[in-house]
């Protein structure tokens, strides 16, 4: 009975080891398990105040990085340090993307937390502005000073100011469009009066983002921000039109004023920014038309150009010229750029046109006075408009300039284009200089039919003549231009000619309405927005101008 009382203890006490030794696995297994969540998983704020959100983690070596972000800024804002800011009434989800190590020799795991955030309106009590216990250092306020450069778009009707890249003292955490105001102070026109006057305009911004100093993307605090614009055929042009001289010249001044918005989140190392100084005047341009470079020619008759210029980064034997309207010549408070960027002549260096052109060099040179001026000094410029002769006083000095350009290039094949008072230089090339090029496109050209006699049209009949124009053209009349010397061409056999009309010429991105809803409609004269477009198209032969000069230099 002995014994069996003893087996009996024995197996008793060994049970109860097993069991201990369970639980005591259990608790182990228990204890090692790796967790991290957020000390809340809901707030509810009165807007005004703050809250600190923290990572709580347990069996965890250690926490590599913090990355906080919001769906609403305009409603609740997060710092770096998960330093959460009421700012409107409303519902923001607060994530906090965490990096760790498990133990020391483990990689990298990430998880991603929430906070649901419900914002309540202020109650105008006292303590509105009140924090929580763990905000002491990180709610203290800062003061961030900077400066700014802008980057000039060119589009359809022109060029808009369409960026600005702050440049600050110290890194602010996160941005939105809703952080700012933006004003911009520039010379504008009083068209009833003509006079030149000085305004301040409001001016949209449609995004906002940290970035880095050549204004890509960035995910972490940076010193720089970009703050996108809007811009449109009425918004952002940094140019004023000279009534008196009818030429585009860069404002002065033109510059803009950037302030936080009320009820703006922005936050520096955690702490509110409670005033951003950003220095009016801007440290630097940047404009689409920075693949060209800038230079100048003197021809032998004195007569200095200065010109852009393009250079493909392949091997090329093809030069395209590009000759101006009206509005880009000129020698005071202008220069090249005003030439690619007043009617959107930088597409020329864009990657459509130059791999259908397997390469091209891009020569824009810009005139001293206007293409049409007979003598050099506008004295054909008479009761508000230009009395043009069929002449320009620039041919041979602007032929030089093309010859010296292909002697410096090895171009093989020119082609001369032109809009306006371009395309009257275009037109005047052709009629001296003839097979000399290897193709002219004549957009909107301004030589009057009457001003061209029959044996010279006899000269170019057999050249490669692309026309564009309008037919609502309402400066340059096509049926005292264009219409009758193609008729003329036409009746003299001419074997290489195209022409693309419209009858209007229409915004055809979408992006502009008229205000009973219809399509937006530029002015009839700018045809050389389809050109630049890739989007005049022969009215018979049905070729495309830009196919059509590709095909040329092909041969």
């Amino acid at each position: 009975m002995v014994t069996n009382v003893k087996k009996r203890a024995g197996i008793f006490a060994l049970s109860c080891a097993l069991l201990i030794t369970a639980a005591a696995c259990v608790k182990s297994t228990a204890a090692s398990k790796a967790t991290i969540k957020l000390n809340k998983k809901t707030l509810t704020m009165e807007a005004g105040t703050k809250k600190t959100l923290k990572v709580k983690t347990t069996n965890i070596s250690k926490i590599v990085s913090t990355k906080w972000s919001t769906d609403h800024a305009d409603i609740a804002g997060v710092s770096s340090k998960g330093v959460v800011t009421a700012n409107a009434e409303g519902g923001a989800t607060i994530k906090c993307v965490v990096k760790y190590k498990k133990n020391a020799a483990s990689k990298n795991k990430k998880k991603s937390l929430e906070c649901k955030v419900t914002v309540l309106p202020k109650s105008g009590g006292s303590d509105e502005n009140k924090t929580d216990e763990n905000n002491t250092d990180e709610t203290k306020s800062t003061k961030v000073n900077g400066t700014y450069q802008i980057h000039i778009q060119g589009d359809d009707w022109g060029c808009g100011v369409d960026k600005a890249i702050l440049s600050l003292d110290q890194p602010v955490d996160s941005v939105s469009a809703k952080d700012f105001t933006v004003q911009e102070t520039k010379q504008t026109t009083d068209w009833t009066t003509f006079a030149t006057k000085e305004d301040t305009l409001d001016r949209k911004v449609t995004d906002a983002y940290l970035c880095d100093a050549e204004g890509r993307r960035a995910e972490e605090p940076s010193k720089y921000i970009a703050v996108e614009l809007y811009i449109s055929p009425n918004d952002g042009s940094p140019f004023l039109y000279d009534v008196v001289g009818n030429t585009n010249t860069w404002s002065d001044p033109y510059y803009l004023t950037i302030k936080l918005a009320d009820g703006a989140a922005l936050t520096s190392a955690g702490k509110t920014v409670s005033a951003l100084t950003i220095n009016t005047v801007p440290t630097a341009k940047a404009t689409s038309a920075d693949d060209f470079t800038i230079d100048s020619f003197k021809a032998t008759d004195g007569t200095n150009y200065n010109y852009a210029f393009y250079k493909p980064a392949q091997d090329t034997k093809t030069l395209v010229v590009w000759l101006h309207g009206l509005g880009e010549g000129g020698t005071e408070k202008t220069d090249p750029s005003v030439v690619l960027l007043g009617a959107e002549a930088a597409q020329l260096s864009g990657e459509k046109f130059q791999s259908m052109m397997n390469g091209a060099y891009v020569l824009a040179p810009q005139c001293p006075t206007y293409w049409m001026d007979n003598d050099g000094k506008k004295g054909n410029y008479k009761d508000g408009s230009i009395q043009a002769d069929g002449t320009s006083y620039y041919t041979e000095s602007l032929h030089e300039l093309i010859a010296d350009t292909v002697k410096k290039t090895g171009a093989e094949k020119v082609l001369i284009s032109g809009c306006s008072n371009g395309g009257y230089m275009s037109l005047v090339l052709a009629l001296k200089y003839k097979d000399e090029y290897d193709g002219y496109v004549l957009i909107c050209e301004a030589l009057a039919d009457s001003q061209i006699t029959d044996q010279q049209l006899k000269g170019i009949k057999d050249l490669p003549l692309y026309f564009i124009y309008s037919n609502d053209d309402p400066v340059v009349d096509p049926k005292t231009c264009e219409q009758p010397t193609i008729e003329r061409l036409k009746k003299l056999g001419a074997t290489n000619l195209h022409v693309a009309t419209t009858d209007q010429v229409l915004d055809t991105t979408g992006r502009f309405k008229k205000e009973d809803g219809s399509t937006y409609a530029y002015m009839g004269h700018w045809s050389w927005i389809y050109f630049f477009n890739n989007e005049s198209v022969c009215d018979d032969h049905k070729e495309g101008a830009w196919q059509w000069m590709a095909d040329l230099v092909k041969k």
